[in-house]
């Protein structure tokens, strides 16, 4: 029987980091709706725009692993 593949650590951290992306833009859509809550969006907003910065730091560190392995 094969061995299934060993997880990637970094890919394991790129779908966390995407389901709570996921979260939060949920969250922006849910508070940008209600009158009054503008200012909880922006702070969901605020958020998303640091995971974003976070995912393509990830994206860059999966790519040089690839690459590493001759993907």
């Amino acid at each position: 029987m094969a061995k299934p593949p060993p997880i990637d650590p970094l890919r394991a951290k790129l779908v966390d980091l995407l389901e709570d992306m996921s979260n939060r833009l949920s969250r922006l859509r849910d508070h940008a709706t209600v009158p009054g809550n503008a200012w909880l969006a922006k702070g969901e907003l605020r958020q998303v725009t640091q995971q974003a910065s976070d995912l393509e730091m990830l994206l860059e560190e999966i790519q040089e692993a690839d690459q590493e392995n001759g993907y």
